[in-house]
C-alpha cells in the first residue's frame, strides 16, 4: 500500500513538473508599420503537456522594447512572458585538423628556408654590383688608365651590371611568389587553429547575442495551443507619396497612393501581412495645459526680465518626415500599373476613432537594409476640373490647373506628389492637410500657345494734386490670345494696392472689365472663354488718394 501511494506522488508530481522546450525558430506572421516605429506579430501552433510547458522562441529582433511584449494562448492558460539572451556557442569539434596544421607549418619552414636563400642570392649580386662600381678603374682613381683602358672597363661593367640586374629580377620575382604563398599558408594555418579550437574562421563574433523570448503555459491535459506574441520595435517607418495622372481626353485623374517603408529591426520580414497604420506610438500623447495668463501694466523706469505668455506652449511633437526625391529613372516613370487585377483590390481599410489602417492582403518582402520599398496602397479614379491660370504680372505664361474637390474624402495622408500630365512627367508637389477646404489645386504645366501680355497704359495714367492731397490714376491693359484649335477658359489673376492707413491713403477701383474683387487681398480675378484664334482684351483702372506732403511706399 505504501508503494502504491508512493507511485501516485511519483506521478502527481511528474505532470506538474515544467516541461522545457528546445528553442526554435519562429517566423514573423504579421507586421503593423507606424509612422514610426513596427509590431512584430508572431502566432504558433504547439503541442501542450500536461503541467507547465515553457517553450523558447528566437528570430526576435534584438532591439525590441521590453515593456510592449505580449503573449495570449489558446488551448493553454498563459503564465508568463519574458525575453532572455542567449550567446552563440562554439561549435564541437569532430575532425582532427593536427595532421593538416603539420603539414602547413612543414612547408611553411621550406618557403622560410627559401626565401632566405634568394635573400643571400641578391645579397651576393648586390656585392658585385658595388665592387664593379668600386674599382679604380670605374672610378677614376687608378694610375694605368688609358682613353682604350677606360673604354674597355666601362663596355665590361656595362656589361656585367645588365647582367646582375638581370639576375635581380629574375630573383625578386621568385621570392615575391614565395612571399605570397607564405602569407596563404599563413593564413590557412590560422583557420586550422581556429577550427581544431572549434570557432568559426569566417565569422569571429563567437559571442554574438540571440534574443529569445519565453512563453509559460500550463496545461491540465495534454493537447494542442495556439500561441501568439507581439512586441514594438522603433527602427521602422513609412512615409505616403503620391503618383497624380491626369488625362486631357476623359477630365480623370488617377491618384495612386504608395507607402515607402522602410525597416531596420535586424530581421527581414519575408511573407508577413503588412498593415500600414496612420498612428504614430512615438508621439507623446499628453493633453496640452493651458498656464496661467497674466496681464498687467507695463513699466518703463525699469527693464522686466519675466517672459510674458499669452497662450499654452504646446508639447513637442515629431515632425512627420517627408518622402525623398524618387529617384526613379524614366523606366520607373512609364511602370505600367495595369494588372489583371489592380493592386488596390488587395488593400482594405479601416477606420477608427484615431487612426486610419490599410491591411495589404499581398506579401511583401521588407528586408532590414534601411532601403526604401514602395509598396502600393490603393488607386483610384477622381474627377478633375482642367482650367487654365494666369497671373501676368508675375508672369505671361500660362499654367494648366487641375481642380480635385472632395479631397477630404480620399483618406491620405500629407506627402510628395509626382505629377503626370498627357502620359508626361510634369513635377512634383506636395500634398499638405486640406482640413481647411475640400478643393485641391495642382498645377500641371505651363502652356505657351496662350500668348498674354500685360503693361501700362500711359495716356490713362495721370497724377493729379489738388490743394491737400494728390491723386494718381493708373490702368493696366491685359490681352490674352488663344493660338489652340480648341475652346478654352482661363483664369486670370490681377491686383490692386491694398491700404495699411484707410484714413489718409484711399485706393478706389473705378473700372474693373467686370473682375470680381477680394476687398480683402485686393486680388482681382476674370474668367475668360476664348474660341480657337480668338483675342480678349480686359483692363481695369484704380485710383490712389494721399495727402500731397507725404509719400506713399509700395507703389
Amino acid at each position: 500500500m505504501k508503494n502504491q501511494i508512493k507511485l501516485m506522488m511519483l506521478l502527481v508530481g511528474i505532470s506538474f513538473q515544467v516541461l522545457a522546450n528546445k528553442p526554435q525558430f519562429s517566423k514573423v506572421d504579421k507586421v503593423v508599420v507606424y509612422l514610426s516605429g513596427a509590431h512584430l506579430y508572431y502566432k504558433e501552433q504547439l503541442q501542450l503537456q500536461a503541467g507547465t510547458n515553457v517553450f523558447t522562441f528566437e528570430n526576435i529582433s534584438a532591439n525590441l522594447v521590453e515593456n510592449t511584449l505580449q503573449a495570449s494562448s489558446k488551448g493553454g492558460t498563459l503564465m508568463e512572458v519574458n525575453t532572455q539572451i542567449r550567446y552563440k556557442e562554439k561549435k564541437i569539434t569532430t575532425t582532427n585538423y593536427a595532421k593538416s596544421i603539420a603539414q602547413v607549418l612543414d612547408s611553411l619552414e621550406e618557403i622560410n628556408y627559401q626565401i632566405q636563400s634568394y635573400d643571400n642570392i641578391l645579397y651576393t649580386y648586390s656585392y658585385e654590383k658595388k665592387m664593379l662600381l668600386n674599382h679604380p678603374l670605374i672610378k677614376g682613381t687608378s694610375n694605368r688608365d688609358s682613353l682604350p683602358l677606360l673604354k674597355s672597363s666601362m663596355e665590361f661593367t656595362r656589361e656585367k651590371l645588365n647582367e646582375i640586374s638581370a639576375l635581380e629580377l629574375k630573383s625578386n620575382r621568385q621570392k615575391n611568389k614565395l612571399e605570397k604563398e607564405k602569407t596563404r599558408l599563413t593564413q590557412r594555418h590560422q583557420e586550422l587553429v581556429l577550427l581544431q579550437n572549434g570557432e568559426d574562421p569566417y565569422n569571429q563574433v563567437i559571442a554574438q547575442a540571440i534574443k529569445q523570448v519565453m512563453v509559460s503555459v500550463y496545461a491540465e491535459n495534454a493537447g494542442i495551443a495556439d500561441i501568439s506574441f507581439n512586441y514594438f520595435v522603433p527602427n521602422a517607418s513609412w512615409v505616403p507619396s503620391y503618383d497624380l495622372v491626369a488625362n486631357p481626353t476623359n477630365n480623370q485623374l488617377t491618384l495612386k497612393y504608395f507607402a515607402q517603408i522602410t525597416q531596420q529591426s535586424g530581421l527581414n520580414w519575408n511573407h508577413a501581412a503588412l498593415t500600414l497604420s496612420s498612428s504614430n506610438p512615438m508621439e507623446l500623447n499628453v493633453k496640452p495645459v493651458l498656464a496661467h495668463w497674466y496681464i498687467g501694466f507695463q513699466e518703463y523706469r525699469k527693464l522686466m526680465n519675466m517672459r510674458m505668455s499669452n497662450a499654452a506652449a504646446p508639447l513637442k511633437k515629431q515632425n512627420l518626415r517627408l518622402a525623398e526625391k524618387d529617384n526613379a529613372s524614366m523606366d520607373d516613370v512609364r511602370e505600367n500599373y495595369a494588372e489583371q487585377k489592380s493592386l488596390s483590390d488587395y488593400i482594405q481599410i479601416s477606420e477608427n476613432l484615431i487612426r486610419t489602417e490599410y491591411a495589404i492582403k499581398l506579401k511583401y518582402e521588407i528586408n532590414s537594409d534601411g532601403k526604401s520599398h514602395k509598396v502600393m496602397i490603393k488607386e483610384q479614379q477622381i474627377p478633375v476640373l482642367l482650367e487654365f491660370a494666369a497671373v501676368p504680372k508675375l508672369s505671361t505664361e500660362a499654367y494648366l490647373m487641375g481642380r480635385l474637390s472632395g479631397w477630404e474624402d480620399l483618406q491620405i495622408l500629407p506627402g510628395s506628389a509626382r505629377i503626370y500630365f498627357d502620359g508626361a512627367y510634369v513635377g512634383e508637389t506636395f500634398v499638405g492637410d486640406q482640413s481647411s477646404t475640400d478643393t485641391l489645386d495642382l498645377n500641371l504645366g505651363r502652356d505657351r500657345s496662350l500668348v498674354i501680355n500685360r503693361k501700362k497704359v500711359k495716356d490713362k495714367t495721370r497724377v493729379k494734386t489738388l490743394e491737400s492731397e494728390k491723386i494718381e490714376t493708373r490702368t493696366i491693359e491685359i490681352i490674352v490670345r488663344n493660338t489652340k484649335s480648341q475652346t478654352i477658359t482661363i483664369n486670370v489673376e490681377d491686383q490692386i494696392p491694398i491700404s495699411q492707413n484707410p484714413n489718409e491713403i484711399k485706393v478706389s477701383l473705378i473700372h474693373s472689365d467686370g473682375a470680381i474683387l477680394d476687398e480683402v487681398s485686393g486680388k482681382l480675378s476674370w474668367k475668360l472663354k476664348l474660341s480657337p484664334k480668338e483675342t480678349e482684351k480686359i483692363s481695369f483702372t484704380y485710383e490712389i488718394r494721399y495727402p500731397k506732403n507725404k509719400t506713399v511706399f509700395g507703389l
